[in-house]
């Protein structure tokens, strides 16, 4: 079921999610729209004025504008999905990579070794992200626990880059030139949740074998 919430509930609810993890519960999955515009900020970054919400996201990375993107998270023990936090993240950005290239897109693990130095992550893939012809498609960013993780991550579905340029203060030009949105790539809304729900599908599935 998608959700529908302002920023600051969004980010609570992943943040609770990833506090249950920690007690040993999950895994937990979230899909969810925002209510209006707004920022989240990296867990180390600090806040800036801008005619949004601005709320901080309980992991790292760069500023990242919603409103037009489809998000989602999980959160889950780290058991099975390797001792590094390299690893993890590498091991779940692929399964979403071949979710969303079942839509027939032709996609990529950016091999970026470096974090976001720009203030938006928009403007460089960081690694592992998703990319398609170099353009970010997927932002996503990890939290480690001692005992679990919380992965969440934006798909960008469309964007009103004019009214990007005016909330991020960035020329629309220059955005579309460093991403690109499903929509662009004749991906519909109704398949493009489908793809998600297929990555939930695939973490299930990985569990189940890990257990057997």
């Amino acid at each position: 079921m998608i959700e529908v919430l302002d920023g600051y509930e969004n980010m609570r609810k992943d943040y609770e999610n990833f506090l249950r993890v920690e007690e040993g519960k999950g895994p937990f999955f979230r899909l969810y729209l925002w209510k209006k515009p707004a920022i989240s900020l990296g867990f180390h970054q600090e806040p800036r004025d801008f005619s949004v919400d601005v709320v901080k996201r309980p992991t790292g990375g760069g500023a990242l504008l919603h409103g037009w993107d489809i998000s989602f998270s999980v959160a889950d023990v780290k058991e099975m999905w390797g001792k590094s936090p390299k690893k993890i993240y590498l091991r779940l950005m692929g399964l979403l990579k071949e979710s969303l290239e079942r839509l027939g897109l032709s996609l990529k693990l950016s091999n970026y070794g470096g974090s976001c130095r720009e203030y938006f992550c928009i403007f460089q893939p960081t690694f592992g992200e998703i990319t398609h012809k170099g353009k970010k498609l997927v932002a996503c960013a990890m939290r480690m626990g001692k005992r679990g993780f919380l992965l969440h991550g934006s798909l960008f579905w469309t964007l009103n880059y004019l009214r990007a340029e005016q909330i991020m203060g960035i020329p629309s030009e220059r955005l579309r030139d460093r991403m690109t949105t499903f929509e662009e790539l004749s991906v519909s809304w109704e398949e493009l949740l489908k793809a998600v729900e297929d990555f939930f599908t695939r973490i299930l599935v990985c569990k189940a074998s890990y257990s057997l």
